[in-house]
């Protein structure tokens, strides 16, 4: 019997639509097909190292596509994003089969994420099998990078459904593992206990400060060298190898008395994070709080932002909203209608931002 040679178009098309993805819309190699063939193998291989994990998704790739180590940069990204989001779990072991960091990687159980609209995000994969839910709701998933979402009008009781499907239902706060909630006044006083308990510094070499009376929407323009400022800063140093440092730090007519390093021992999030928070709590307690900027369209509003935000924020709008170019500003995402409302709180009471067209 002969044997049927397909075009790789058609080869391509077939495997998107394998994936449960609408091949008139994505490619193969596209984001949302990536992660999820890394879901797919990831049921089948898991637990396995990263590297194997990538290796089964690319080389299924090879003759298929003409650049395949740029396939597998990207891959390696999604990657990333998933374990970051929650599909996928990591963790240190000791074994033959971990990557050079010691870790594998585990898939995590069939999850759901509740919004305050009534739609959820979904987490997790199923061994072996592409999905457990029924064929009425696999449809009706939207697929947005490497995330996932249902919309609450999918059914009458979407989270309960889910419930009964064998899903496990994670808080938000949970899934985003977001620092505990507390006022701009909170999180700078604790941050203050902790520079008044450092021991005096002297020089601090390639020190920049970022300078709070600096305008709030010009974020480049805020970082300043010293010169006979006075008072607490959030500062970068300069260090012999590797990236500056982020700091907070004491000054007293321009000089350096006595700083902190981020990450605070113990911390979970990078040292940019804790930096551009601790700014965003400096500014909200001087009356001039950081800006965010709302532009409604026929898709959604999109929400500008003027600062960098922590990776924590930045996560949470990856998986609920679109990533957009930003138009001037350094940051942009896009949210439907029935979501937008729960950002905008989540902004003001979080990162303690206030709306730009209000000034």
């Amino acid at each position: 019997m002969a044997i049927e040679q397909l075009p790789a178009a058609e080869i391509h098309a077939r495997s998107v639509e394998a994936l449960g993805l609408d091949p008139a819309a994505l490619e193969l190699t596209s984001v949302e097909a990536l992660a999820c063939s890394l879901r797919r193998a990831a049921g089948f291989l898991c637990p396995c190292s990263r590297r194997r994990l990538i290796d089964a998704v690319v080389d299924a790739l090879e003759g298929l596509v003409d650049d395949i180590s740029s396939v597998r940069t990207v891959a390696e990204q999604v990657l990333e994003a998933l374990t970051a989001n929650g599909d996928l779990l990591e963790h240190a072991v000791a074994g033959t089969d971990a990557d050079e960091s010691g870790t594998l990687i585990y898939i995590a159980p069939p999850t759901f994420v509740r919004r305050a609209s009534g739609s959820v995000l979904l987490l997790g994969v199923v061994p072996d099998r592409v999905s457990v839910l029924p064929h009425e709701l696999e449809v009706q998933i939207e697929y947005v990078n490497h995330a996932r979402r249902l919309a609450a009008e999918s059914v009458d009781d979407l989270a309960s459904d889910l419930l009964e499907l064998g899903f496990i239902e994670l808080s938000l706060d949970a899934w985003l593992k977001a620092p505990p909630a507390e006022s701009a006044v909170q999180h700078l006083s604790r941050l203050r206990r902790e520079l008044d308990a450092a021991p005096p510094s002297g020089e601090v070499p390639g020190l920049t400060l970022l300078d709070p009376k600096a305008p709030v929407r010009y974020y480049p323009r805020r970082w300043v060298p010293p010169t006979s400022q006075t008072g607490r800063f959030v500062a970068k140093r300069k260090q012999l190898y590797g990236a500056d440092l982020w700091c907070y730090v004491e000054m007293g007519g321009g000089l350096p008395k006595k700083f902190i390093d981020f990450p605070l021992p113990g911390s979970r999030w990078r040292g940019c994070d804790e930096a551009w928070q601790l700014q965003a709590a400096i500014d909200a307690e001087r009356g001039n709080p950081q800006r965010f900027r709302l532009r409604s369209g026929s898709q959604g509003t999109a929400i500008d932002f003027f600062s960098p935000v922590p990776a924590w924020a930045q996560r949470r709008w990856d998986a609920v909203g679109d990533p957009m170019l930003p138009s001037g500003c350094l940051l942009s995402y896009r949210f439907s209608e029935q979501e937008v409302a729960e950002e905008v709180d989540f902004i003001r009471d979080r990162l303690w931002m206030a709306e730009a067209n209000r000034e």
